[in-house]
């Protein structure tokens, strides 16, 4: 059975959607990928992908790059025909896309289920179920498989990317990897308590290390009051090896702490103002804490600052 998936973004959803990869291939389906190019990088290399479809959308949007738009559109439009094409974003550009790809079966959320309920008009089979409900359900029953206990790492990454972690990671103590960006400022957890939570555990061989994107400032910040070692850039590919490396991952709702969840590395998920249990991810030694157990999306809310970093120390010490 061939088996087309359209997940054009974001890094988390992406991530968090790979990691039903495993259960689906068990039936024997031949999986391709349909990603936005910004986000290849971790789908690349993925055994539970047999072909992995890189389209630029974002870039020719905003570009208006219309020649290019109509050379994907023919692209698409001849390829072979999917038995089943699931679109796991529930947008309407995602649902346009998914119209131009021959398939026997267009499935995607009803009109009541996805953030774009225009979307649903497009789609052939449509599947219900309450936006409210947790992440990792709704990706259940719009792929039709049971929810798992704990997954299995669809993840991989190139032999380059390992060998530059080699130079960098300690060897003789506990590396833990800290997050202190993410998508919404409301999902970023305070500098000042990153702080406090790297002090109080000055006395454990652990060291700390600190990856940023855009907030540099902030990063060089917590490394000179705690001794943190600054990560330079990396590439998708290797933060994959950087997540898979480490000991924990400690940061806010955001896609690279999602990735440690979903190749079986311990983590703390901090959440502020999204709701804790629509995006939970449960695991054996993944700890979720929330600043607002009521929280509801509200841009005011910047309670993700309220975590009291030494609950975060009990919970790092247990997991390590």
């Amino acid at each position: 059975m061939r088996v087309g998936i359209i997940k054009l973004s974001a890094l988390g959803d992406i991530i968090v959607a790979m990691s039903f990869l495993p259960f689906l291939k068990q039936g024997g389906a031949r999986v391709d990928w349909f990603v936005d190019s910004a986000f290849g990088g971790i789908v690349q290399d993925s055994p539970y992908v047999d072909n992995l479809h890189l389209i630029p959308l974002k870039a020719m949007l905003k570009q208006r790059k219309i020649k290019e738009l109509y050379s994907t559109y023919q692209s698409l439009s001849s390829l072979a025909e999917y038995d089943l094409l699931i679109d796991m974003q529930g947008l309407i550009k995602s649902a346009i896309l998914g119209k131009l790809i021959p398939s026997k079966v267009f499935r995607g959320f009803d009109s009541h289920s996805c953030k774009e309920s225009l979307s649903s008009w497009f789609y052939t089979q449509k599947v219900r179920i309450a936006y409210e409900e947790n992440i990792l359900k709704r990706n259940a029953v719009l792929l039709n498989l049971a929810l798992f206990d704990e997954p299995i790492n669809a993840f991989s990454y190139s032999s380059l990317a390992k060998e530059r972690l080699k130079s960098i990671l300690s060897k003789s103590c506990k590396n833990v990897l800290l997050l202190i960006e993410a998508s919404k400022p409301q999902k970023m957890y305070p500098i000042e308590n990153f702080v406090r939570l790297c002090q109080s555990l000055k006395n454990e061989n652990i060291t700390f290390f600190v990856l940023y994107h855009q907030h540099k400032e902030l990063a060089e910040e917590l490394c000179v009051k705690t001794g943190a070692i600054l990560l330079p850039k990396f590439s998708l590919d290797e933060v994959k090896a950087l997540v898979h490396q480490v000991d924990a991952v400690i940061g806010g709702d955001t896609g690279i702490t999602h990735l440690a969840w979903a190749m079986n590395r311990p983590s703390i998920t901090l959440y502020g103002n999204t709701p804790l249990q629509r995006f939970q991810l449960k695991g054996k030694r993944n700890i979720a804490l929330s600043g607002n157990l009521q929280a509801n999306y509200d841009r005011r809310d910047f309670s993700i600052g309220k975590i009291d970093p030494l609950e975060i120390k009990r919970h790092l010490l247990e997991i390590l």
